[in-house]
């Protein structure tokens, strides 16, 4: 592998990763070592080198060997949704937070996936005295939480990608984000935290709500009502004959 720099602070091989990278997004079927090499200009040695290493990475796959090269998913999971696509999203999210959190009576939360983290981006906090505390800007991991064990349930390359980079984190929590995948959405019975359950339903691909407070109010019969209420709420708001985004 190179690591001489071509201008300025640019250096060779990661230029010519980065070639490889978009030649192989400009065609959805998949591209081969033999088109890729000649596409970047480089020799197939070099170019085998490099797409093993970020088929390594994870940023792109191959069916079998020899077989076109595909991007996955991983490049799309560095990135949160951009400016004008999170405020359309927040806008029509907002009053299913209102109308779950007055009828529930609990804190209600829109959260996003960045990385293997998920950011709260939105959040209308409970009334009570006794109640979570849920602040826009939080981030937390995807493993370990019902938030973003629905998160991982509704993305099989991102909950790929997240059992690769933490195997046995992964397997302490399997069953729990098998079960967000059979009932659509995920609980947290008093468990992640002491004092404090919660149930999260996915929006999204890389959205998800949830609803969290005392496990003394919350029950698991409670948490399964107000998981089907979130579901009916954004029934309401759902855009027809298209996407959220």
């Amino acid at each position: 592998m190179e690591y001489e720099r071509v201008s300025g602070r640019v250096i060779q091989s990661v230029q010519r990763a980065f070639d490889l990278l978009e030649h192989i997004a400009t065609r959805p079927e998949g591209a081969r070592l033999s088109e890729l090499a000649d596409g970047a200009g480089l020799n197939r040695s070099t170019a085998h080198n490099l797409l093993a290493s970020l088929e390594t990475l994870g940023y792109i796959t191959q069916d079998k060997k020899g077989a076109a090269y595909r991007l996955t998913g991983k490049l799309n999971r560095l990135l949160r949704l951009d400016a004008e696509a999170e405020h359309a999203l927040r806008a029509r999210i907002r009053p299913v937070l209102e109308t779950v959190s007055q009828a529930s009576g609990e804190s209600t939360f829109l959260a996003l996936v960045t990385g293997t983290d998920y950011l709260c981006v939105d959040a209308v906090q409970s009334d009570k005295p006794l109640h979570l505390a849920v602040r826009p800007g939080e981030r937390k991991p995807l493993i370990g939480e019902a938030l973003g064990h629905a998160l991982l349930a509704a993305d099989t390359e991102l909950a790929a990608a997240v059992r690769a980079d933490d195997p046995q984190r992964w397997e302490r929590h399997a069953p729990e984000i098998a079960d967000a995948q059979r009932h659509g959405l995920a609980l947290d019975l008093d468990s992640q935290q002491a004092g404090i359950s919660c149930v999260a339903v996915a929006v999204t691909r890389h959205a998800a709500i949830a609803v969290a407070g005392p496990t003394s109010r919350l029950p698991k019969s409670r948490l399964l009502t107000i998981g089907r209420q979130i579901r009916a709420e954004l029934d309401k708001v759902r855009p027809a004959n298209q996407g959220w985004l």
